[in-house]
């Protein structure tokens, strides 16, 4: 028999293609999968007994944040520790590069994790030379990106609310191509945030057309997920079926304010009904990160330097342009539960609702939002709640479709260095344990291999990827072991930041990020589409 350099002997299988589990052998040589076979039929320089433990695929999170807090440090412990092998960037349009001298004062203002003693960790201009940078560093994750359409707007026209000139779109458009041709899997869109909420449909189609021509994705931080969100999935199909991206829409679960919970069903099989390969995609808690910024700010205060948005947060004018639907969320009892995943300072007020401060300051509720923005300074940005998002009915319906893939909307953190202690929503550190844990094994909402599938294989064919997602010959050696009575998180809106329970071995590339439980602090992800 042949020998090869690790085997994992005797464990179940789920591959990631939706079958049923089975005991056997998995073998790796280098960094691909070399055997599948019946136990004790696989020999190798090493061997891992994983009896009574379940051998997967690595999980692929097709929604991270992750675009800075990557070049800040690159080993992502916060991923790996969860099993995850592969992080997608870029989402929500959201995005840290191309960077230009139009929007060089802007980007940092315009991604979560970003904090001004960091502005060091930028090195790079264009898309391909980001991507450089990552691969320069090393990281523990594959990283596959998006082009953010917010980068690209803020490229040409800052936080400008007017419509891009015919010359801005063909810039826009070349962006988007050379970032494609450069590794991304395409590009995303944040609708409901500055500066994409400028953008009308025509914008985003010329911007997804070079996209659609090199086989990529559009996801989309859709308008509206409340009385809109037919429309704003309608909208999200058209892109696609003018562009023939992939759609990929995300977080796609109603909003508890909406009025009338059946539009979510019939926005759900607008998407259905689409041309071109679409899913959607859920984190399986019901509370989720939002950058307070995104309700105070109005664009037109923010096309300035952070040091000057953030003198300009001091005008008690602000108060007038706080988002309606925050305000009547905050007034509505909602700010009891919305909790400080990140204050942008020294991490004082983090876990404290906006509810408790307001009582503790003897404060209006958007008089609270804009202090801690103000203590925040220069790094207002990175002050985020964590808000209930989705009510329990509508999170588990769609965490049963399977057309929902799981996903996390966080960053990636550390245990040390300089991210210790930074964190944007539970997802950071645990939505995979929560998935395997709470929904597949106590609730049984989910079997565990459809579960695997829409964590695996599933978003890798959205982005494109041939050979990874699936424990198979010849695929990337990306592998998670998992003990299933075991796994586990304890995270929770008010402690963001635990390390998972029942992850025992990860293997990004054939290499190991997790032994034994252990991070190894290993960097060997790759970074960027690379096709065949």
């Amino acid at each position: 028999m042949a020998e090869h350099d690790l085997v994992l002997a005797g464990g179940t299988v789920v591959d990631g293609r939706g079958g049923p589990p089975v005991v056997a052998d998995v073998a790796l040589s280098g960094d691909r999968v070399a055997a599948v076979g019946a136990p004790g039929t696989l020999d190798g320089h090493e061997t891992i007994d994983v009896t009574g433990k379940v051998v997967s695929p690595g999980f692929i999170d097709i929604h991270s944040h992750a675009d800075f807090t990557l070049a800040v440090d690159g080993r992502a412990q916060s991923s790996v520790a969860q099993g995850i092998t592969t992080v997608v960037t870029g989402n929500c349009g959201h995005g840290v590069a191309p960077v230009t001298d139009r929007s060089a004062p802007l980007v940092p203002t315009n991604i979560p994790g970003w904090r001004a003693a960091w502005d060091d960790r930028q090195t790079w201009r264009t898309f391909p030379e980001y991507l450089d940078a990552l691969r320069g560093q090393g990281v523990g994750v594959n990283v596959y990106p998006l082009v953010a359409h917010g980068a690209l707007r803020l490229a040409v026209a800052g936080f400008s609310t007017r419509s891009l000139t015919a010359k801005e779109l063909d810039r826009v458009r070349g962006l988007a191509a050379e970032a494609m041709d450069a590794g991304a899997v395409g590009v995303s869109s944040g609708l409901e945030y500055a500066p994409g909420l400028a953008a009308d449909t025509d914008e985003l189609v010329a911007v997804a057309t070079p996209v659609g021509e090199r086989g990529g994705l559009y996801a989309s931080h859709c308008r509206n997920r409340t009385d809109r969100i037919v429309e704003a999935a309608t909208e999200a199909v058209t892109i696609t079926a003018r562009t023939g991206c992939r759609l990929q829409l995300s977080h796609f679960v109603r909003r508890p304010t909406s009025t009338d919970p059946s539009l979510f069903y019939q926005a759900v099989d607008v998407v259905r009904a689409g041309p071109t390969r679409s899913r959607l995609d859920v984190f399986p808690f019901p509370h989720g990160p939002t950058p307070l910024p995104t309700f105070v700010v109005p664009m037109s205060l923010r096309d300035a330097p952070r040091r000057e948005v953030a003198r300009r947060l001091l005008s008690t004018s602000l108060l007038e342009t706080l988002d309606q639907r925050f305000v009547d969320a905050l007034t509505g009892g909602e700010a009891a539960a919305c909790h400080l995943a990140s204050d942008g300072g020294d991490g004082t007020l983090v876990g404290r609702t906006l509810g408790e401060l307001a009582k503790e300051w003897d404060l209006s509720l958007p008089e609270v939002v804009l202090e801690i923005l103000r203590r925040a300074g220069d790094d207002f940005y990175d002050a985020v709640v964590v808000e209930p998002v989705f009510a329990d009915d509508d999170l588990r319906w769609a965490l049963a479709q399977p057309d929902f893939l799981v996903m996390g909307d966080g960053l990636t953190g550390a245990l040390d260095g300089p991210l210790a202690g930074h964190a944007m929503c539970a997802s950071d550190w645990g939505y995979v344990p929560e998935m395997l844990a709470r929904f597949v094994r106590d609730e049984a909402l989910v079997p565990l291999a459809a579960a695997v599938a829409r964590m695996t294989a599933e978003p890798a064919a959205q982005i494109g990827l041939t050979d990874r997602g699936v424990l198979a010959p010849g695929y990337r050696a990306d592998v998670t072991v998992f003990d299933p009575a075991r796994v586990g998180t304890a995270v929770r809106e008010d402690a963001l930041i635990a390390v998972p329970a029942g992850i025992d071995e990860v293997l990004v590339n054939g290499v190991a990020v997790v032994r034994d439980g252990r991070l190894t602090g290993a960097r060997p992800g790759v970074v960027g589409h690379r096709p065949g």
